[in-house]
């Protein structure tokens, strides 16, 4: 667990060459380059996986912008890094610029959005994965421990993974027991 007087070790290379050289603040309300290497030095980044199209992703948002603005308060070193999968760039500028107060992987840099999306595995959208100062992935489905946590007691949120699964219960149940009988009844 995070306490203020931990020290803030220096990131590793694998997400940072992933991210790129250079990342998107907002400025007022224009797009600002920021180089990710001092940006996120010392930090947690909470790679931020949505899109402005996305119902479950425009609900998320405000939530994860409410935390983001308290642990910002809270001097909690935690930075979000936006990894958009908007249609076009116009509607990524508007959804970043009018909803969130991190950084962003630039849209020109689809190679980067790419590459992140399949190194952390992602399924769908949204998705938040927490990676600690080292570099290491602590978390790779952070956003049922963001909302179980508004107040950032729990923070970095390590190892409280919201299951994939998450939400099947019977039928994933029935689906499994079904292919056992198959199974059993084909191949036994």
């Amino acid at each position: 667990q995070y306490t203020q007087s931990s020290p803030a070790p220096s990131m590793g290379n694998t997400y940072m060459d992933l991210l790129g050289a250079r990342l998107l603040a907002k400025n007022i309300d224009q797009l600002a380059e920021v180089q990710t290497a001092d940006a996120l030095k010392g930090k947690y980044v909470a790679l931020y996986f949505s899109a402005s199209w996305c119902p479950p992703c425009r609900a998320f948002t405000p939530v994860l912008r409410k935390l983001y603005l308290l642990c910002t308060a809270k001097k909690i070193p935690l930075e979000i890094v936006f990894v958009s999968s908007d249609k076009n760039v116009d509607e990524f500028k508007e959804y970043f610029l009018q909803h969130m107060p991190w950084l962003a992987v630039p849209y020109e840099n689809s190679a980067a959005r790419q590459a992140l999306s399949r190194k952390v595995g992602v399924m769908g959208i949204p998705t938040l994965c927490i990676i600690d100062p080292e570099g290491n992935m602590i978390n790779s489905n952070a956003r049922a421990a963001v909302i179980k946590d508004p107040e950032c007691a729990k923070f970095p949120w390590a190892g409280q993974q919201e299951s994939a699964l998450a939400g099947y219960g019977p039928a994933l149940l029935m689906a499994l027991l079904f292919a056992v009988y198959y199974l059993w009844k084909h191949f036994a």
